[in-house]
């Protein structure tokens, strides 16, 4: 089983890859046409957008392959895909990325944004690509799409980022109102702790293990 790329990942792909309609020579010398296509391009060359973005569902076909190559090993959800899909499209592969499917998500999303340089100097188009599917890639952890508890951050008071918002946004779904705006102040601290109340867990307002996987354990209807 593997997973298409979706229009997510499609838009952050042409975001930075961009698009020429009329034949042009790359750096390398190679001519390209669309959103970075290369096959049997010739000088003068023109298309229309519907055909560009038809070459680039094309061309991303054989990314897709390298990120489903490690499905069964990590079951991708859509977000993560698409992200992965893109920074295949731009990279080559995602060997090294997950170290040959070796690492953890959190490992994997870490080290993603590590890979914004070209001859040894940082690229601000790069980090900003990077930073794109980093959060993409993240907005996976929501739910019942969380797969693996062990890697998730420890959350308490203070704590800020995607995985607050995340909390903030499961929590609400479960009927403790919260605006999800990834600062963990006390409003989202009386939430937690009414949760743990409310199933069990030492009430201390902090989001280790067991409380990631009690919220992880209630699928929405």
């Amino acid at each position: 089983m593997g997973l298409k790329t979706g229009q997510a990942g499609l838009n952050i792909i042409k975001q930075f890859e961009g698009c020429r309609l009329k034949a042009y020579k790359c750096p390398a010398g190679v001519w390209t046409i669309g959103y970075g296509h290369t096959a049997g391009v010739k000088a003068g060359q023109t298309i229309t957008q519907a055909q560009a973005d038809k070459m680039l569902v094309e061309d991303v076909e054989r990314f897709e392959k390298n990120v489903n190559k490690y499905y069964e090993k990590y079951r991708w959800s859509q977000n993560e895909f698409d992200a992965l899909v893109s920074f295949a499209f731009n990279l080559g592969s995602i060997d090294k990325l997950t170290a040959g499917g070796t690492r953890s998500r959190g490992v994997i999303a870490e080290k993603m944004l590590q890979y914004n340089k070209a001859g040894g100097k940082v690229l601000a188009g790069l980090t900003r690509r990077r930073q794109a599917e980093r959060e993409l890639f993240l907005k996976s952890c929501t739910g019942a799409t969380i797969k693996a508890t062990e890697e998730l951050p420890t959350l308490r008071k203070g704590s800020r980022g995607l995985y607050v918002e995340e909390l903030q946004a499961m929590l609400d779904k479960r009927g403790y109102t919260l605006k999800p705006d990834g600062v963990f102040g006390n409003k989202t601290l009386e939430a937690v702790k009414a949760f743990q109340a409310d199933n069990g867990l030492k009430v201390d307002g902090v989001v280790g293990e067991k409380t990631w996987g009690k919220l992880n354990s209630r699928k929405q209807s």
